[in-house]
């Protein structure tokens, strides 16, 4: 029976153990953690992180407690958590990975991220604050060369979208070497509708899964598409049911352990034939940066609209978890 380490609150899409799981395998925050692993157990605010130690898998959930966004609190957390991942390998020789694969999802139902915080982007771009917005563009590249990258370690990042992925969440999600969809799911870049463009990797993102050409077409479209679509141009690699990403995650997890080396060894042709730096991250973001600064009031009043609809799905979101709840 699998056994699994608990270090905070399991993530929804995921059952607690039963009794005899946890009497026979669940370990103590911090207790019986393989070597060097004690920084999973730090306390946090924005995710939720938990380790299989059978797999060695670590599954990391997003709150998602105050925002359906990217609000720098969540992208500190997670860039500090890929700053330990990273330095654990980089420090240590394993006789094998203690840590194989790196799974990151969401706790919010139906809702994966929806991207940039339009409330923050809006703040800055009137305020003219141009440092301000590239370190929160900064913040966002980092994240997705870390996931690109697997850490500068042998861990395969797996996307896992039980819920809808716009903009910078996309960007996210397209920058781990596996990306795993429920049937359903929207996805889309809705940057264009306010004359601006998503500037933390889609383009580079993109252009590496298919070609620069369907690169421009999916960003300048603004349109939203279904998991299906992507699924057929080949940016999904599974597709599920709905309701049963988290198992099919599993299932792929274990499907794979064996052949764990075999998979790091393709993460590093991918990276070694379609290389990513993070100059080149950081270049880009830099235009986003001009762009968002220079942007017409009239196209600011659209981001302010949709700014709007992110808090409106957050609170529905929210309603709909306190309903449900027992």
């Amino acid at each position: 029976m699998m056994q699994s380490v608990d270090f905070s609150s399991l993530p929804s899409s995921l059952p607690a153990p039963s009794p005899i799981e946890a009497k026979q395998g669940s370990i103590e925050a911090g207790r019986g953690l393989p070597r060097g692993l004690a920084f999973l157990v730090k306390p946090r605010k924005e995710l939720d992180v938990r380790f299989d130690p059978v797999t060695r898998t670590v599954w990391c959930s997003m709150r998602h407690a105050t925002s359906v966004s990217w609000t720098l609190p969540l992208l500190h957390e997670l860039n500090a958590l890929s700053a330990d991942i990273r330095a654990l390998h980089e420090e240590q020789v394993f006789d094998e990975p203690p840590i194989k694969f790196f799974v990151g999802g969401s706790l919010r139902p139906g809702v994966f991220n929806m991207g940039g915080d339009l409330s923050f982007f809006l703040d800055r771009a009137r305020a003219k604050d141009e440092e301000g917005l590239r370190a929160y563009a900064y913040a966002c590249v980092d994240l997705v060369y870390n996931n690109y990258h697997g850490f500068n370690s042998p861990v395969v990042t797996i996307a896992l979208l039980e819920g809808d992925a716009l903009g910078g969440g996309l960007e996210a999600a397209l920058s781990c070497q596996v990306v795993i969809a429920e049937r359903g799911v929207n996805l889309g870049f809705p940057e264009a509708l306010f004359h601006t463009f998503p500037g933390m990797g889609a383009y580079s993102l993109i252009s590496r899964r298919l070609d620069a050409a369907r690169a421009e077409k999916l960003i300048l479209g603004g349109r939203m598409f279904k998991s299906e679509e992507f699924h057929e141009m080949g940016l999904v690699d599974h597709l599920v049911e709905k309701g049963e990403g988290a198992e099919r995650a599993r299932a792929y997890i274990q499907a794979n352990t064996k052949k764990h080396a075999l998979l790091g060894a393709m993460g590093k042709v991918r990276r070694r034939v379609a290389p990513l730096s993070l100059e080149e991250l950081r270049d880009v973001t830099d235009i986003w940066v001009e762009t968002v600064l220079n942007l017409a009031p009239i196209n600011l009043r659209k981001m302010e609209m949709l700014a709007l609809s992110q808090d409106r799905l957050f609170q529905q979101a929210a309603s709909q978890r306190f309903n449900a709840a027992p």
